[in-house]
């Protein structure tokens, strides 16, 4: 099995967790208004927006937002999409540190 195939399907499923996560919190936030589900939704938006502060895209988005141009599904679509992003970007930098690693690292033969 290939590094790229690992890669693929560890972001893959990363991924998957995390909008799995992220909408049964959102789903429990709207219909039954927990507290706890506010403060998770909160704490998952954190990430995604530093993300784009970072790349100095906050501002225009949070103005974008203010005024009405994005609804909040829009938002949490951004956030998400930002997430899922890093997550692919993450993992496919440590696939090619790996990949590095394995390729250049003298190997032991027996």
């Amino acid at each position: 099995v290939s590094h790229h195939r690992i890669t693929l399907t560890n972001a893959t499923i990363l991924s998957g967790v995390y909008l799995t996560v992220g909408v049964g919190i959102e789903l429990a936030r709207r219909f039954f208004g927990f507290r706890w589900a506010e403060r998770a939704s909160l704490a998952l938006e954190v990430f995604p927006a530093r993300i784009l502060d970072w790349l100095g895209l906050f501002v225009s988005f949070r103005s974008a937002w203010a005024n009405g141009m994005l609804s909040d599904i829009q938002v949490r679509l951004l956030y998400g999409l930002t997430t899922i992003a890093v997550i692919y970007i993450l993992g496919f930098a440590v696939g090619l540190l790996m990949w590095t690693v394995t390729r250049w690292w003298p190997r032991k033969t027996s």
